[in-house]
């Protein structure tokens, strides 16, 4: 709008604001080793992604723990670590949702991290994953591209439950991983972004993360 003047009773009630959140958002969480990019790498785990899943398996207590590479929003640079970068880096204040899924729906899950569109392209979103460890044949047909999924160096009991930490966008079934709206036993927990804060708070500093074969493409 031409000639429009800021009010300037808004500009000093948003100065006022920020002002107040300004020792939120400085607010040193930890300080990291490394920077960490939130590079969708070519169908494996990153640092970040690994991170932040160990932050959610942590905090909600269960076995396994699945983050969607899409809610991954920004990188993490070397040095102190703020409150306010981390919240750039998990924006959407999803909250966790713990639930039981079973070998056979775990397995069902990773097949849907590969999906076909009705233009016959194919979309495809690596989860990021903590608690559990797979391979895949990429060449293999959508549905059937998972060869083996472990957990604590075990093969995975198809009939048995395992506890699973997803947000809640994951949860009910967001990005088409529709396999987790049914997942039984589900307890909320807290938003995604406080138990990365909590989580990182906690590590001996300065920390890091790296991608550790938690995914391997065959």
């Amino acid at each position: 709008a031409e000639g429009m003047t800021p009010d300037p009773e808004i500009g000093a009630l948003v100065s006022k604001y920020e002002a107040q959140v300004a020792p939120l958002v400085n607010r040193v969480v930890g300080t990291s080793a490394t920077a960490l990019s939130n590079e969708r790498n070519a169908g494996t785990d990153t640092p970040l992604g690994n991170l932040i899943a160990d932050a959610q398996r942590d905090k909600m207590g269960t076995q396994m723990a699945f983050m969607n590479p899409g809610g991954i929003r920004a990188p993490l640079d070397a040095g102190e670590v703020t409150y306010g970068e981390l919240f750039n880096i998990q924006p959407f204040g999803n909250n966790l949702v713990k639930m039981n899924l079973t070998g056979e729906q775990v397995y069902a899950l990773l097949n849907q991290q590969w999906q076909p569109q009705s233009d016959g392209t194919l979309i495809v979103r690596i989860l990021q994953i903590s608690g559990l460890s797979y391979t895949y044949v990429e060449a293999n047909p959508v549905g059937n591209k998972i060869k083996e999924v472990r957990v604590n160096g075990q093969p995975i009991d198809r009939a048995a439950k395992y506890s699973v930490t997803v947000n809640s966008f994951l949860a009910d079934g967001g990005d088409g991983f529709t396999v987790l709206q049914q997942g039984t036993e589900r307890q909320g927990g807290p938003v995604d972004l406080d138990a990365l804060v909590d989580y990182i708070a906690k590590l001996p500093q300065p920390f890091t993360a790296q991608a550790e074969g938690r995914i391997v493409k065959e």
